[in-house]
């Protein structure tokens, strides 16, 4: 994609495929990132030198520090504030070469586990080369998707991400993906880039810069209120710190204007921490009575939702405050029991024609019946989402 592609527009995959790409030259040595004072191409001009250095020399007085795994891609120090214990379980996401995975290693100890997840097989490789060297033996380093990650539930004690998160399309499936992974009463620890106040449209289009550092980011608000929403609970930043941009980093194409909110606003390198809680939350943590002890049966929750631009709908800059409520309650009746599946027509165009009850509503009533929702195969509500209650109702998990 060139500096003006239009990204906003582009597919999930597209986005996905734009920071695969990147980070597979960096990886490989024929790139620099945007984060790195190395940098001098990819991130706005290519004909300018470009500098986004967002940590500088923070690593360098880190214990546990390994030199050939840092590729200079950071924007914080997660470590610094993850509360690590002898003996725990972490899980980096976005574990590039293997920086975090290694300091994470040196505190929690041989009688410790640090698992590396990152989608370039290329970052994998040496990552792992990187682990071979040092003759460590609990460090692992898997290939996968952070909105779906090859680990099993209840994995980890502690998950940490460093400037990572802000790249990743659908931010509420990667948040839930970090909470099932996390035992209840673990917490997470992750290091990332926010706005304060909407991006101009001329960096929030910048393919580049979003395959390199910032224009992927949301306001910090939104960014808290998606964690809280998949039901992280204690959320606070503990860490802030204004990152600068320089002029030669952004598009050339950056009117006055835009420079002016951006400077106003800014850019902001972050350390986000929150926890599991230690049981998992109801449908409807804000109503009061008891929650059901037992789940009776796991029903099969499956929502057919209208074109979107990713899994949920809410991965943009301007989430719908009603598909924040709809991924939230999903995930809270997930954790109660159920199994929960949803298709964008985009990402899986053969489900809406291979489920027979589907395809003839699309058919008789045309593609304004969506969304649909059913429930063991059944259709039970469409033209619009249920409310939580009626989800709950829906599935056979509404209070006793």
């Amino acid at each position: 994609m060139s500096d003006s592609a239009n990204l906003a527009d582009a597919s999930a995959s597209e986005r996905r495929e734009a920071v695969r790409s990147k980070y597979t030259a960096i990886a490989r040595g024929d790139e620099a990132g945007c984060c790195s004072p190395d940098a001098s191409s990819g991130c706005g001009d290519a004909d300018k030198d470009t500098t986004v250095n967002m940590i500088g020399e923070a690593y360098d007085s880190v214990d546990g520090y390994v030199a050939d795994a840092d590729l200079e891609l950071g924007c914080g120090v997660p470590t610094d504030h993850a509360g690590l214990e002898s003996g725990q379980t972490v899980v980096d996401l976005g574990s590039g070469a293997g920086l975090d995975a290694f300091v994470a290693r040196r505190t929690v100890g041989a009688s410790g586990r640090v698992i590396g997840v990152d989608f370039v097989p290329e970052m994998v490789e040496k990552a792992r080369a990187n682990a071979d060297t040092l003759g460590v033996e609990n460090v692992d380093f898997v290939e996968g998707d952070i909105e779906d990650l090859p680990l099993d539930d209840e994995t980890a004690d502690v998950v940490l991400s460093n400037c990572v998160l802000n790249l990743v399309p659908d931010k509420v499936q990667a948040f839930a993906e970090m909470y099932r992974v996390l035992r209840p009463g673990g917490h997470f620890c992750v290091s990332d880039i926010v706005s304060d106040g909407r991006l101009p449209e001329a960096v929030r289009r910048s393919a580049e810069l979003y395959a390199g550092c910032v224009a992927g980011a949301i306001e910090e608000d939104e960014y808290r209120s998606l964690l809280d929403a998949v039901g992280f609970a204690e959320v606070e930043v503990v860490s802030r710190r204004r990152i600068d941009v320089p002029d030669e980093a952004l598009p050339t194409t950056l009117s006055d204007a835009d420079r002016a909110a951006l400077d106003e606003g800014g850019l902001w390198s972050v350390t986000v921490r929150g926890r599991r809680p230690g049981s998992s939350p109801s449908v409807d943590d804000d109503s009061t009575g008891s929650r059901s002890e037992a789940v009776s049966s796991t029903p099969k929750i499956e929502v057919f939702d209208p074109p979107m631009c990713c899994s949920t709908g809410v991965c943009g800059p301007e989430a719908d405050d009603e598909l924040v409520t709809v991924s939230e309650v999903l995930r809270k009746l997930e954790r109660r029991g159920a199994t929960v599946d949803r298709y964008n027509p985009s990402s899986y165009p053969e489900m809406f024609t291979d489920t027979p009850v589907v395809y003839e509503a699309l058919q008789r009533e045309g593609q304004d019946v969506l969304p649909i929702v059913l429930v063991d195969g059944e259709i039970q509500s469409r033209w619009s989402y249920p409310s939580r209650e009626e989800f709950a109702r829906m599935a056979g998990l509404e209070r006793a």
